[in-house]
């Protein structure tokens, strides 16, 4: 005998579980507002999500990963100078119209606000393949006479990574975008 069927949109449930991840964080984020974001009733989440909440956010961080960083990944490899995709990445996390301005980087988030390691290690993980991105973008630039970086390169992912989580958190309290992309610019310029 087979299984009752979905009969919600996968995909647009876990978007919807993502902005209230996002907007709440992990622990702030209970079971009935996940339900009522996603549209389906308890049986149905629990049924789909046999680990509740913490399955749905492990497959909501997957979810994210899988869309959100995609076209820029996609981007570095694209750009003459990997540095101007990075500094466009930069400039979009600090908009604070964007989905990032206002809610802050989904990863770090789930560092700083679930207790659960696996969590933690995972959102490692995404951010740890972004850092790397960076990195080779970052070599390839070298490599090609772009950049001429004043720092070493075993130091650039932490730089970079610093500058994100910076980033997020100074994003918080100085609100005028042109100064938040002044500083941006001020931090990569240890790349030129």
């Amino acid at each position: 005998m087979a299984g009752r069927q979905k009969i919600y949109d996968e995909e647009a449930a876990l978007d919807a579980a993502i902005r209230v991840f996002w907007e709440k964080g992990y622990d702030n984020a209970s079971s009935r507002d996940l339900q009522t974001a996603m549209g389906i009733g308890m049986g149905s989440f629990y049924l789909a999500y046999k680990g509740g909440k913490q399955e749905l956010f492990r497959k909501s961080m997957q979810r994210f990963f899988s869309v959100y960083p995609k076209n820029f990944l996609a981007m570095l490899d694209t750009f003459e100078n990997p540095l101007e995709a990075i500094r466009q990445y930069y400039y979009v996390l600090a908009d604070p119209e964007g989905m990032f301005g206002q809610f802050g980087c989904y990863f770090s988030n789930t560092l700083f606000q679930a207790d659960d390691k696996e969590l933690k290690e995972a959102a490692v993980q995404n951010i740890s393949t972004v850092s790397d991105a960076f990195y080779q973008a970052l070599m390839r630039a070298k490599d090609a006479g772009i950049i001429n970086p004043k720092i070493p390169s075993e130091l650039w992912k932490v730089y970079l990574l610093n500058l994100w989580t910076g980033l997020n958190t100074t994003k918080l309290i100085e609100k005028d975008t042109s100064k938040l992309k002044a500083m941006i610019d001020f931090s990569l310029q240890v790349f030129d």
